[in-house]
């Protein structure tokens, strides 16, 4: 690898090493060794508990400084990594060879960082090294003894090529985030449905790649996500909030519509998967319009209240009708939802119904 200076530009290229010590596998099994022991404190730190938490402010705050920390360590170990790959086949940058731990690496971190925020950051850098402040003297202990050294150090790093490296992915970011937003302003009747009663759900419907699917709420995406998680490429959906459809917008699900309710009906589809609304008896108007839109022999798969005998008519009269239909009825496992993205006590259930 070689470093240029051409009017007064930095320019990298690795296509040729030079000035690289010698291979050392007893330091790259180390290194690797330090990136791989990172893996269960990243999850923690990108999916953090606080998170499925009922939301607040607080709640909120900690869980986005929780993903940040996460991110970070990320990229350290994406540098770890790729400097154990160096190390191992001869091709480690000189400029890097005395880093040899974790915490060598924080520093660059930091200014990786602060070349993101811009000049102002770095400015604590250049003063840094004028003034022999801590920053200087942890990069003058792995030989980085000036603020542009330290900088084309960031570079090389950057370059190292670490193919196991995770990239940031900022759409699944932005999904997250407005997400966490509609827990945060308490969407009505948005209850995120809990993973392994989506598993229940799609092996109830006996989903195939070829099916052409609909979800009626399609909230976050969860089932969406599933459904195309398992080859189903025509997925059309349906979602009333404004900040659940925009996270659906981004995943490229196709909104046929806002209010499913008020659509007239396409009997079209061959597998149904959703997850109504509950309140006020809502679930009971969506199941039977979903039911317009099956296909001849098509499939409904739902997440419903679990039933208890009633005086309501409409209630009575929905379990009748369930029943005309041959529908068959599973519980699910007692607190399911107390387990998912925002915590609701009531009891559930799934209902199978064949067209």
């Amino acid at each position: 690898m070689t470093i240029s200076n051409i009017d007064g530009q930095l320019t990298l290229d690795f296509s040729v090493p030079a000035n690289c010590p010698p291979p050392n596998s007893n330091l790259a099994d180390k290194l690797q060794r330090l990136a791989e022991a990172m893996d269960t404190t990243i999850s923690s730190k990108l999916s953090p508990s606080i998170s499925h938490q009922n939301i607040t402010a607080r709640r909120s705050r900690i869980a986005a400084l929780m993903r940040e920390d996460g991110r970070r360590l990320q990229l350290i170990q994406s540098w770890l990594m790729g400097l154990a790959i160096r190390h191992r086949d001869g091709t480690c940058p000189s400029q890097l060879s005395q880093i040899s731990n974790r915490r060598h690496l924080d520093s660059f971190a930091s200014i990786f960082h602060w070349q993101k925020e811009g000049a102002k950051s770095l400015e604590y850098l250049y003063t840094g090294f004028d003034r022999g402040h801590e920053i200087a003297q942890k990069l003058g202990a792995v030989g980085i003894h000036s603020a542009s050294a330290a900088l084309a150090a960031v570079e090389l790093l950057e370059g190292l090529g670490n193919p196991t490296a995770r990239q940031p992915d900022p759409i699944g970011e932005r999904v997250d985030a407005l997400r966490r937003k509609a827990i945060y302003q308490q969407v009505p009747d948005f209850y995120p449905t809990p993973g392994e009663i989506v598993a229940r759900m799609l092996q109830l419907a006996n989903v195939q790649p070829h099916h052409r699917c609909l979800d009626p709420e399609g909230g976050a995406g969860d089932l969406c996500v599933a459904l195309r998680d398992l080859g189903v490429e025509n997925i059309d959906c349906f979602e009333l909030n404004a900040v659940l459809a925009e996270a659906l917008t981004l995943l490229e699900f196709p909104l046929l519509g806002r209010d499913f309710l008020s659509a007239t009906p396409r009997p079209i589809y061959e597998r149904i998967i959703m997850n109504p609304p509950f309140g006020e008896d809502a679930h009971i108007d969506h199941i039977r319009h979903a039911y317009d839109w099956l296909a001849p022999d098509g499939e409904l798969v739902a997440v419903l209240p679990l039933e208890h005998p009633s005086r309501i008519k409409k209630r009575r009269q929905f379990s009748e009708w369930l029943n005309e239909l041959g529908a068959d009825r599973y519980s699910n496992p007692p607190k399911a939802f107390t387990k998912g993205d925002r915590y609701c006590a009531v009891e559930t259930q799934l209902i199978h119904i064949c067209r």
